[in-house]
């Protein structure tokens, strides 16, 4: 199956729409099944100085904080009051999740400015190359989670997001 990214209009929606607990307990849910599909991943985390990174996504009402290191991964949505990291991305959300997936260049996208990186750039290297060695597709990775309909859901949103695009491209051709 080809490799497609996360429709990042969905993913925006659905960060909009979908409460603090519930997003976590939706993150809990895929980091448990990540695990499972890039263990490698996870223990080349566990390998890194500890760190924890907040991603700021400028499109979204949440921020997110990713501890890593020898104490363990976790990936969390961050409450208004907590702050404290040792480094920030901050970018649009499809730029963060592309960037992820290894579909654009960190490095490229920090010196266009299209991403904003401050604290402890170190953490932010050695998790950029710890991703850049595991090849990630979110969209399956999201799909897997709905276990035999895995490719129906694929697919589905795959389609819904072609739709939405083809909305939002004949709008722009009626202005």
């Amino acid at each position: 199956m080809p490799c497609a990214p996360l429709p990042s209009p969905l993913a925006r929606i659905t960060l909009r729409a979908v409460s603090a607990p519930t997003l976590q307990k939706m993150i809990d849910a895929l980091m448990r099944k990540m695990q499972g599909r890039h263990p490698r991943l996870f223990q080349n985390l566990e390998r890194l100085d500890a760190a924890s990174i907040c991603f700021e996504p400028s499109d979204v009402p949440h921020r997110f904080l990713l501890t890593f290191g020898r104490d363990g991964n976790s990936f969390v949505v961050m409450d208004s009051k907590q702050d404290a990291c040792d480094a920030r991305i901050k970018g649009k959300l499809d730029t963060l999740l592309n960037m992820l997936e290894g579909r654009i260049d960190g490095d490229k996208l920090f010196f266009s400015r299209d991403i904003e990186i401050s604290g402890n750039t170190a953490a932010v290297v050695a998790l950029r190359n710890t991703l850049d060695r595991e090849e990630i597709d979110l969209l399956d990775d999201v799909a897997s989670l709905f276990g035999p309909f895995k490719s129906p859901v694929r697919e589905a949103v795959l389609l819904a997001d072609c739709i939405a695009r083809h909305i939002r491209d004949r709008r722009g051709i009626m202005k």
